[in-house]
């Protein structure tokens, strides 16, 4: 496949697809023989020739006049001439990578038939840095067939011919200067049918948090987003505006908007096993609607079961990996659901039915208000589950409350404290196969009033015992609102403007080499979620300054060195 843009007299010349009253202005790819770019203007009395002149002056950093429509001023397919640079510069700085995967096969008594699969790869969007980058490696799993050329800078062409078959792949991409790796990503698995309407692969730098180039219409601090398994990302704005990221063509799509939204501090936006997600609330009563992105439909959800629970102002939360259930912990103060703990199913059961039952063989002790709760699952998932509560309210009385308490074997970890700690988070390390030890860290948040950088180790031997390890400081500078995450290299807390890492063994500061924080634009606030392709996104709250964060970051795990 070739990238539509040619050299010119003194410029050059690109051929471009334009998609008016979308809901973003951006460039979204390559799509056959032109570049599509979608525009919120309509095609009404110039307006969308206007708002492409302006979008392409400020892509490629010329002025208005250096920009202009030579053909198809009144159709969406549109010839731009561009003056005072070349076509190479303006693939690169719209970063046009061309790459296709194109499947061939032979017909019984027919001619070859061939498919071409369009692979739009997105870069973040600041990539300067990435101008140095003189080598390209396209790897199609399974089987690792890997494709290797020299690239300059965002500059390079890549094409596979392929047979089709019915096993799901992946394709990752990998930009470097020589041997060190600028910039990877990876395609979420796809079949060969599924792909034809095209995919898209986000080229983010490793262990770090890189920009995608989407300003969202929702710059609103208290954006909630999950993410729908095997769909995409689902961002709902607190006046029910909705919008959603395809996880695999990685274009976005106004939504159907949910009616009468509910506070946004009232429950939560959870993906569940179904491919949807469900914004649940329980502050007077527990309820939910659920949003499924192909209907693009809100839809109430009644819970059998849910009228006798009551409200659960103030209780802490955590889903199960699998999206299966949502389990509440606490309530309403100087009520018996303090200490009280309710599952809500986010799947129906065998009979169709969704239910929300308070559990009897499994409740607190005593209240663990403003608590984090993680779930811990063991062995993918068998009955050694359990989930691990951190922290704790107001100052406890007498001889205070454990650090920690793992809900299901009623089991308290760690010593005594007095003193509040709340808004902490935890990540689980290891999965703990075999016999092996799960690590846990829990740290950050607000302990005993003010923001904190220490940090709690849990081990968690396969037969329950747990061993428990402070780290004084850890985090520096302190994160009030940390999100944590991992890969298979190092661990990752996020927040206050930088993302801090940390080597997944020992703890020490990661990469040896350089092992300070990073830029990061998320301050606090916002969600955390990990997509299909592994990568996190981080969506919504405020950035360093405290102004509604209006792009979402996207962190891309390290490659491991082995």
């Amino acid at each position: 496949m070739n990238v539509p843009v040619a050299d010119a007299d003194d410029g050059a010349v690109l051929d471009v697809l334009v998609v008016p009253r979308s809901s973003h202005d951006r460039v979204v790819g390559i799509h056959g023989d032109r570049v599509r770019i979608q525009l919120t203007a309509p095609p009404v009395e110039g307006a969308a020739n206007a708002a492409l002149v302006e979008l392409l002056a400020e892509q490629l950093a010329r002025p208005r006049d250096a920009i202009a429509i030579v053909a198809g001023s009144s159709s969406r397919r549109k010839r731009v001439r561009v003056r005072g640079l070349d076509a190479a510069q303006v693939r690169a700085r719209l970063g046009l990578l061309a790459l296709a995967l194109a499947t061939a096969a032979s017909g019984s008594a027919c001619a070859p038939f061939r498919t071409e699969i369009e692979l739009d790869v997105i870069v973040p969007e600041d990539a300067d840095d990435l101008d140095v980058a003189n080598n390209a490696s396209l790897v199609l799993d399974p089987g690792g067939q890997t494709h290797t050329l020299s690239a300059d800078g965002l500059d390079f062409q890549l094409s596979l011919e392929l047979d089709p078959d019915a096993v799901l792949h992946t394709v990752s991409l990998y930009l470097a200067q020589d041997e060190t790796l600028l910039a990877w990503g990876r395609t979420p698995s796809f079949s060969w049918g599924a792909a034809e309407r095209g995919l898209g692969l986000f080229l983010g730098r490793p262990a770090a948090a890189s920009t995608f180039p989407l300003a969202l219409d929702l710059p609103d601090d208290q954006l909630l987003a999950a993410h729908a398994f095997g769909r995409g990302v689902v961002m709902l704005s607190s006046d029910g505006a909705t919008s959603f990221l395809d996880d695999f063509t990685l274009q976005t799509a106004e939504a159907a908007a949910l009616s009468h939204p509910p506070a946004t501090d009232d429950g939560a936006l959870v993906g569940d096993a179904l491919g949807g997600v469900m914004r649940v609330t329980w502050r007077e009563r527990i309820a939910a609607h659920r949003f499924d992105p192909g209907d693009d439909a809100w839809v109430e959800v009644a819970f059998e079961g849910a009228d006798a629970l009551g409200g659960r102002d103030g209780a802490v939360w955590t889903t199960d990996g699998a999206g299966t259930v949502l389990t509440l912990i606490g309530g309403p103060e100087g009520t018996a659901a303090q200490t009280a703990v309710v599952a809500i199913d986010l799947a129906p059961r065998d009979d169709g039915g969704l239910f929300a039952v308070q559990l009897d063989d499994v409740a607190l002790d005593v209240p663990r208000p403003g608590a984090a709760a993680t779930w811990i699952v063991r062995q993918d998932g068998d009955d050694d589950d359990d989930i691990l509560l951190f922290g704790h309210g107001e100052a406890a009385p007498g001889e205070g409350i454990a650090l920690a308490r793992w809900l299901r074997a009623g089991v308290d970890v760690g010593p005594p404290e007095r003193a509040s700690w709340q808004q902490a988070r935890c990540v689980q390390l290891d999965r703990g196969r075999d016999g092996e030890i799960v690590r846990v860290l829990c740290g950050g948040g607000i302990r005993d009033g003010s923001p904190t950088g220490d940090v709690e180790q849990f081990d968690r031997g396969p037969d329950g015992d747990t061993t428990w390890t402070h780290h004084a400081a850890l985090l520096d500078p302190p994160l009030p609102d940390p999100r944590w995450w991992r890969d298979d290299v190092a661990v990752y807390a996020q927040g206050e403007g930088v993302l801090q890492r940390f080597d997944r063994t020992t703890l020490a500061g990661w990469p040896a080499s350089d092992p300070s924080p990073v830029p990061a634009l998320r301050g606090h606030g916002g969600t955390q979620l990990t997509t299909d392709t592994g990568a996190v996104v981080l969506a919504g709250g405020v950035d360093a300054t405290g102004a509604p964060a209006t792009r979402l970051q996207v962190f891309v795990p390290a490659v491991p060195s082995d």
